[in-house]
């Protein structure tokens, strides 16, 4: 009986969260005619339809931390990553306009990879190493431009929930950007969505969502291979607290 409600929530979940994506788009189309940055317009109207689309879905997002991220300088979210939704839960839990990383062949399927691009997010292709530096470029030019970006540095979803390690593109960014950073935890979502299932878990859908305390580093041209893995390692330890704590 227990696979059959979630069959059915899936189900239900996914003809929520297509209808509202495609209701928003065409909203953000229409709003956006004639306009020549359509970014922040994208985000926008994204947010609220997300948000819409899980009180539909009654999943329960409770967020802390709000105070700890600075209203007037772009930051860079970095969190962990444990389901399929923790994008959507972002999108929903952080309130101010970012990008974020995505592998590239989203943006190659039609319809959604143009949506991807107004947006103003970014496609990365992991196995190319002269790609992913011009991604890393691209991040920190939108940083300049003052957009926030999120990164979820374990590179893909935790299978348990625990925290995984950290790739160094990270501190790159946030070294040469001299950007603060925000550290974040999701926390519940692999047990809405786990990575080793398709089916969405009606049970598990009080999800919390935690901000830390801004991180400075300093900001530098040259790559400093030992300066670059203590960032990581703070940074690390950051998320770790908010998410175990």
């Amino acid at each position: 009986m227990k696979k059959i409600i979630q069959v059915l929530y899936t189900i239900y979940a996914w003809i929520i969260n297509v209808s509202l994506w495609s209701m928003g788009y065409f909203v953000s189309i229409i709003s956006t005619i004639g306009t020549k940055d359509k970014e922040c317009k994208y985000n926008a109207i994204e947010r609220m339809f997300t948000r819409i689309s899980f009180r539909l879905l009654g999943i329960n997002l409770e967020v802390k931390g709000l105070e700890n991220i600075p209203d007037d300088e772009p930051v860079i979210f970095v969190s962990n990553h444990q389901s399929f939704i923790d994008v959507k839960l972002s999108i929903a839990a952080i309130p101010r306009n970012f990008s974020f990383i995505s592998k590239d062949i989203i943006f190659k399927i039609p319809i959604l990879g143009k949506y991807m691009k107004t947006s103003g997010h970014i496609g990365i292709c992991r196995s190319d190493e002269r790609n992913a530096y011009g991604t890393l470029q691209e991040v920190i030019k939108k940083l300049d431009a003052g957009k926030s970006v999120i990164f979820f540095p374990e590179g893909t979803r935790s299978v348990n929930g625990e925290l995984g390690r950290f790739k160094r593109g990270i501190s790159m960014i946030i070294l040469k950007s001299g950007r603060r950073v925000i550290p974040t935890a999701i926390i519940g979502s692999s047990g809405y969505l786990p990575k080793s299932s398709i089916l969405s878990n009606p049970e598990s859908r009080d999800i919390r969502f935690r901000f830390g305390k801004p991180l400075e580093f300093p900001k530098v041209e040259k790559e400093d291979r030992k300066l670059s893995k203590e960032v990581l390692e703070k940074v690390r330890n950051e998320v770790s607290k908010l998410l175990y704590n």
